[in-house]
């Protein structure tokens, strides 16, 4: 399969192999007649025709953040290479997969696709033959993979094939957001990186306000999709799937402690909205200033914006749990060179430029989650900024992305939000039947072959 996905070193090296043997066989080849030499004009001596520019066609998903970065860099990669036109064609992220599909299958997809580990998109990409191994374009032109977070690169390796480079990158729901306004107000500490669960759980209770019976202010609002377990169940040293992405472990000893924890967040403690109680979305909640502490990944910052002045935010990493840590997995968005493209050194120039250092802080500067390189995450412009210092520390130390093994993330992924969901509503407790129940309908996910 890596053989049939690859661009050909002679693919890569083309425009200069054409030359050699061009000059090679004139060098080979006997004298002919010398043709007429042309009437020269005025004196002047023929101009030599120009080069014919190289169009890249590369296919972006829609973003506020990602489209005012194509916007800034686009033109100055045209002026720095004038031999090549850069053509963007964005799609909605809820579309994407199925415009590539279709695209690939009417012989228009282009040379260069945003791709990501979320949702499994970079293995269903690859699995329907759409983005190309890079491996050997990286090595023919000498790049140094260790710009970027090696577990970014591993993240979207799939049978020794590295298929594109890290364009953005995050630790995942790695993130702690406190109103200091509010636990201010309440009379706690702030949290720390050192903050255990226990204490967290603490804080919560003191941020929480009541009027009457009805909640006004909640203290904490965690996650509860599938992310949100990955990074909870490593807090307590369990692991949501099995290292070879082949098993669901929702229900080990160690996992049923995990959703215990989650469940006395929303029902014993009752620190936690139900879904009942969220008003929109966990970021508009956010924004209104009714959590006292808030889960989410690094691109929660751009909410800073909408808060302005209403209170004073900051972040740590989660709480730290029984196995001493507290969660975190590699999320990474890429750049792929298609397999179809016939313009694959020129192609791979553009995905250079998009994932490298320049175009990384940029986003940062944008506002959002940034590119999946250390000198990225270090940069002092970005660092500038208090918050995202907690961002690097997180990222540094962030653990290894796991992705199931038919890569069915998604159909995964959304049967697991379903299924649960009467759990936080406190439909249903979390019994070991109840939690055996979900895990063999994950479970029948996973065992699928591969689409």
């Amino acid at each position: 399969m890596s053989d049939k996905r690859s661009l050909s070193r002679r693919d890569f090296l083309r425009t200069t192999a054409f030359s050699a043997v061009g000059l090679a066989l004139a060098a080979c080849a006997a004298p002919a007649a010398a043709p007429a030499a042309p009437e020269a004009s005025s004196g002047e001596s023929a101009a030599a025709p120009a080069a014919e520019k190289v169009t890249v066609r590369f296919h972006a998903r829609i973003g506020q953040q990602e489209d005012t970065l194509y916007d800034m860099q686009m033109p100055k990669f045209m002026e720095e290479n004038p031999d090549i036109e850069i053509v963007k064609e964005s799609f909605p992220g809820a579309e994407f997969n199925t415009k590539m599909s279709t695209m690939m299958a009417g012989g228009t997809l282009g040379d260069v696709m945003w791709s990501a580990l979320g949702g499994s998109t970079i293995q269903f990409a690859y699995a329907q033959n759409q983005v190309a191994s890079i491996s050997d374009l990286a090595a023919s032109e000498g790049v140094d993979l260790s710009q970027w977070y090696e577990g970014c690169l591993n993240a979207i390796t799939l049978e020794g094939n590295l298929l594109g480079l890290p364009f953005k990158a995050h630790p995942g729901l790695a993130i702690i957001y406190y109103n200091q306004n509010i636990l201010d107000e309440a009379g706690v500490d702030y949290p720390t990186a050192a903050t255990t669960i226990d204490e967290q759980v603490e804080i919560a209770k003191a941020a929480t306000k009541k009027d009457g019976d009805r909640t006004v202010q909640f203290g904490y609002l965690p996650g509860v999709d599938w992310k949100s377990h990955v990074t909870l169940f490593r807090a307590y040293g369990a692991e949501l799937i099995n290292e070879d992405g082949t098993v669901f472990q929702l229900n080990s000893e160690l996992g049923m402690q995990a959703i215990n924890h989650l469940y006395d967040l929303f029902h014993t403690h009752e620190v936690s909205p139900s879904p009942d109680q969220v008003l929109g979305s966990g970021n508009d909640m956010w924004i209104s200033g009714v959590l006292g502490l808030y889960q989410g990944g690094t691109s929660v910052s751009v909410t800073g914006g909408s808060i302005g002045d209403k209170f004073e935010w900051m972040v740590a990493p989660n709480a730290v749990g029984p196995a001493g840590v507290g969660g975190s997995d590699f999320e990474v968005d890429a750049y792929c060179v298609t397999t179809v493209t016939e313009h694959a050194p020129e192609a791979f120039k553009w995905v250079q430029y998009l994932c490298s250092k320049d175009s990384g802080v940029q986003l940062g500067l944008i506002g959002g989650t940034v590119g999946g390189r250390p000198d990225v995450y270090n940069a002092p412009e970005l660092l500038a900024f208090p918050f995202r210092q907690v961002f690097k520390d997180v990222m540094d130390n962030a653990q290894a992305s796991r992705i199931i093994a038919n890569w069915r993330q998604t159909e995964a992924q959304n049967t697991f939000a379903q299924v649960m969901q009467p759990l936080w509503a406190g439909e249903e407790q979390p019994t070991q039947e109840f939690i055996d129940s979900v895990t063999e309908q994950v479970q029948a996910i996973m065992d699928l072959p591969k689409p």
